[in-house]
């Protein structure tokens, strides 16, 4: 097990170029390339320079540290991480990412807790994890593009701090999740994302704000009976066929929300146990509405079709256009 560190300007990091890495930070080249052993930091010494990947390699754990400069190009490959039991990954928010990037964690034992931190600020800088492997805990990173736990048989800790999910999550069947605060957050702002939950429970809120986009949902979304699902912006296609839950639900659209059937005219089903809720700013089609709570539809919601157990009545403003009219052609018939 060793430090490797990146020096001596821009290069391509694969298995027979050492002209880049040193045993020390800001150190002379030529040290061996890193292996699934050793540490790799890129940091201030390194300078803002260009790492660019010539092959897919493997480290034990890739260190940032919030303050290289830097690039680096994925260049359509992708970094492994092999350790566990630490900080695995702590990116910066320095950093640029170009080319498709992908980490893949890839421990397979059960040991410890692995941290991933990207400390990136904006969907612009995000990038992905696969979490490929293991019976362990994983702590997420806070904004990531897609999140993958294909494969991973331990525990997910969702934390106390905001999830930005800018593309898709998949969750494993074999996988649990903690119970916290959370929440997660569906912020893409194009493109299509696609979720897969595997019928965890989400004990935490959770929110779709991601105008812009579309959100699918491949199986049922279920949030804990003591958290809210709040639905804001973009279109949420719910699968068609299951039921989707929540203690609580938001749908007050900024400026608007569309939710779906995954397969029109084969409605999804939302449920609530109690209290009601009121939707604003929404497009409706093909969504049964049910659990105990009432459902009402009432400022400047459309009814797309195919929706049961709403209460759609007109818009305060809809309904004064009508009034004005009806009073209208009473006049004019009276005349």
């Amino acid at each position: 097990m060793a430090n490797r560190y990146w020096v001596g300007g821009s290069g391509t990091w694969n298995a027979s170029n050492t002209t880049n890495w040193s045993a020390t930070s800001g150190g002379t080249g030529g040290a061996s390339v890193p292996t699934s052993a050793d540490t790799v930091f890129l940091d201030a010494a390194s300078g803002t320079v260009t790492v660019t990947l010539g092959a897919n390699v493997t480290v034990s754990r890739l260190l940032l540290n919030s303050v290289f400069t830097g690039t680096i190009a994925f260049n359509g490959f992708k970094i492994s991480l092999a350790g566990n039991a630490a900080t695995i990954f702590n990116g910066s928010a320095l950093t640029t990412y170009t080319g498709s990037p992908i980490i893949e964690c890839t421990y397979s034992g059960s040991t410890g807790t692995r941290t991933l931190t990207t400390n990136v600020t904006n969907e612009t800088t995000s990038f992905s994890f696969n979490i490929i492997a293991g019976t362990d805990i994983v702590q997420s990173a806070q904004r990531v593009k897609d999140l993958n736990f294909t494969g991973f048989s331990g525990t997910f800790e969702v934390g106390t701090t905001n999830k930005f999910i800018y593309g898709s999550l998949t969750l494993s069947s074999t996988m649990s999740l903690t119970t916290n605060t959370g929440p997660f957050r569906f912020e893409a702002t194009s493109g299509t994302a696609t979720h897969t939950f595997n019928n965890k429970t989400f004990n935490c809120p959770v929110t779709f704000n991601a105008a812009g986009s579309t959100q699918i949902l491949n199986d049922a979304l279920i949030v804990g009976s003591a958290n809210t699902l709040t639905l804001t912006a973009g279109t949420v296609n719910f699968k068609s066929g299951t039921t989707s839950s929540a203690g609580t639900f938001i749908i007050n659209g900024n400026p608007t929300i569309v939710l779906n059937a995954t397969t029109s005219g084969s409605p999804a089903t939302i449920s609530q146990s109690t209290g009601t809720v009121n939707a604003q700013n929404a497009t409706i089609k093909d969504i049964t509405a049910t659990g105990g709570a009432t459902w009402n539809a009432t400022n400047n919601v459309v009814d797309g079709g195919g929706n049961t157990g709403w209460n759609f009545t007109p818009s305060p403003v809809y309904a004064m256009g009508y009034a004005f009219a009806l009073r209208s052609f009473t006049e004019r018939k009276h005349f």
